[in-house]
């Protein structure tokens, strides 16, 4: 059986859900699964007691559900400025691990320490959607696709032996003798809930800062909602219906699955896992990240919810998504099905292909490097 690193970016939880659905299948194959990370993603699985190897987070900075562009460059010039010192330190921490295949989900350092020591990698995930697949959108998202794809062309590999994309919408590919894509990757959680449809809208935003519009809307609409990740307001009795519940994800998941629908930013997971329950989606897309732009415009145009790009969210945006629920409803009836099995073999096709070799001389078991890497 092979050895298998798998780095992931640390913004967010989303591709923490994605990379432990994964490589728990993986394991399940036989394989061993050591992981690379930071951020959010070196919590989540720091708390799960897996063995990490640690690499800095790339940072997106949102204010008002806009990205910030010159805090973000910012938050992310240590980074850039050390990218070579970065590599290096993980290229030895790699040479001690011995795998033989690297995945990397969206992270930017890993795969070129694994490229400098010939191990093949493979890039899983969502966002090179916006490169390596051929679409049409409106003139005025033209610049932030750019902006985009040039960001993109930077993190992700350039070469990978297998490029896997998840996705719920299925475009004409690029390089179809390289590119997969596959559906949503749903972690076990999700699979094992059973969809009921309450009296509310479950709400998340990624960022809560600049809410205040936001909340305004939902009181003045008076509809039920369920509020995730916004501090209640100092005035928060004035929002009967309006619930706000602190961080849990066993909470979370349990109001998702009861829901009528789900208003949200543009992210690829919760959109996934929202239609997999069938949860007609409201989104609003975080201004300056095209991948949620993308999201957005073809979950409209699957008519599987409402976008709202590029301006805030108004009341009749609002009054719109609900008097059309059972419409969306109606067309999310065969969208749960997952593409974890389809991942897990394509990754285990590049294994055959490659020959898990590398570890084998290598020399060195991975639990030697825990202490050089403290």
């Amino acid at each position: 059986m092979a050895r298998i690193v798998y780095a992931l970016s640390g913004q967010g939880r989303g591709h923490a859900s994605r990379c432990l659905a994964i490589s728990a299948a993986l394991r399940k194959r036989g394989h061993e699964v050591l992981f690379c990370g930071g951020g959010t993603a070196k919590v989540i699985l720091a708390e799960r007691g897996e063995f990490i190897v640690e690499v800095p987070e790339l940072k997106t900075v949102l204010r008002d559900n806009i990205v910030q562009a010159a805090p973000t460059l910012i938050a992310n010039w240590a980074s850039i400025a050390n990218l070579e010192r970065i590599v290096a330190h993980l290229t030895e921490a790699l040479r001690a691990i011995g795998p033989d295949l690297l995945i990397t989900d969206f992270e930017a350092f890993s795969w070129r320490a694994a490229e400098r020591l010939g191990v093949p990698t493979i890039s899983l995930n969502h966002q090179q959607v916006v490169t390596e697949t051929i679409y049409e959108i409106p003139f005025e998202h033209w610049l932030d696709a750019q902006v985009a794809k040039a960001i993109i062309s930077v993190i992700a590999p350039k070469k990978p032996v297998r490029l896997l994309l998840t996705s719920f919408f299925f475009p004409r590919l690029r390089r179809p003798r390289v590119t997969a894509l596959v559906p949503p990757i749903i972690r076990d959680e999700v699979v094992k809930l059973k969809a009921s449809r309450g009296d509310h809208v479950l709400v998340y935003y990624n960022q809560p800062e600049g809410s205040k519009a936001l909340l305004n809307l939902l009181r003045e609409d008076g509809r039920r909602y369920i509020v995730y990740n916004f501090p209640p307001p100092s005035d928060v009795s004035r929002y009967a219906n309006v619930e706000f519940k602190p961080p849990s994800i066993q909470g979370f998941l349990k109001d998702l699955a009861s829901g009528r629908g789900v208003l949200c930013t543009a992210g690829f997971t919760l959109i996934s896992e929202a239609l997999y329950l069938g949860k007609p989606l409201l989104a609003v897309p975080n201004r300056g990240i095209f991948e949620q732009t993308i999201n957005a415009i073809f979950l409209a145009k699957g008519g599987l919810g409402k976008a709202v790009v590029g301006r805030a969210l108004e009341a009749d945006d609002l009054d719109d998504f609900h008097q059309n629920l059972d419409h969306y409803a109606g067309r999310l009836h065969s969208r749960r099905r997952s593409g974890n099995k389809r991942a897990v073999a394509l990754i285990e096709e590049v294994l055959v292909s490659t020959g898990p070799s590398f570890h084998a001389f290598a020399g060195v078991h991975h639990a030697a490097m825990i202490t050089s890497t403290k």
